[in-house]
């Protein structure tokens, strides 16, 4: 009997412990279930949203992109938002940063501005049919990279990405675009000239509801301004703007 006792007390004990540690299990996993699992980023080739970012001119470059562009990619120092809205957003997303030079001399402006425009067609066009109509798109451009955009989804463009894949842009964000245009429905920011080198009037109409280009008084290029103040570097890096843009993409997604 002294030595059953201890027996049946060591049984007891490695039962009451396989309890505790089912109990322990069950609550973990109910937990899991009840966390939301859309807010984080999705390494999948095909989630359900993809934000491009481009950068602006002489912005530092870093990794990003895909092996089929030219020149370096990075997100620059103004597209915070893209990691934020791949992490705010209910859907499966990853970001990609835009190859391309993002100079304005070797290459002179327009020919890094013009390959920018390719390569994000290409980009795009490539990630469309890689991916299923599922997956949507989100295009965030700063300066040169606003531009870029432009001339990528703009009715008078000769690099213009196709219709087929243009519908599946959810959202579109400009900041201190140089071709910005007064009186666009699209505008935020209340500035009130055009810019350095404005598109036509309506090309972007197919965008209305989708695009909202952030342009300051006193910018210099959005505004062809003197800009003593430096608002094109430092005004679209703010939290107020950069939450602004945020929640307008997410509204639609």
């Amino acid at each position: 009997m002294r030595q059953t006792r201890p027996r049946l007390f060591t049984a007891r004990l490695r039962r009451t412990a396989l309890t505790t540690g089912l109990a322990v299990a069950t609550l973990a996993a109910a937990t899991a279930v009840a966390t939301p699992a859309h807010a984080v980023s999705s390494t999948l080739t095909c989630p359900g949203v993809i934000v491009i970012g481009v950068r602006g001119t002489n912005e530092a470059a870093g990794s990003g992109g895909g092996t089929y562009h030219y020149a370096s990619g990075g997100f620059g120092g103004r597209l915070n938002l893209t990691s934020s809205v791949v992490t705010e957003t209910s859907r499966t997303a990853r970001r990609i940063a835009l190859k391309y030079p993002a100079t304005a001399i070797a290459p002179i402006y327009p020919i890094s501005q013009q390959q920018g425009t390719v390569n994000l067609k290409n980009l795009v066009t490539s990630l469309g049919t890689t991916c299923s109509s599922a997956t949507r798109f989100v295009l965030i451009g700063y300066s040169q990279g606003a531009h870029v955009i432009g001339d990528a989804l703009a009715s008078d463009s000769a690099n213009r990405i196709a219709a087929t894949y243009r519908s599946r842009i959810a959202a579109v964000v400009f900041f201190g675009d140089p071709t910005y245009r007064k009186g666009e429905p699209y505008n935020a920011g209340g500035a009130p000239n055009t810019g350095t080198w404005p598109k036509g009037a309506g090309v972007l109409s197919e965008f209305n509801s989708r695009l909202r280009s952030y342009c300051y008084t006193g910018d210099k290029w959005c505004q062809n301004a003197a800009d003593p103040t430096d608002v094109h570097g430092t005004k679209y890096q703010t939290s107020a703007v950069q939450t602004a843009a945020k929640n307008f993409i997410l509204s639609k997604l």
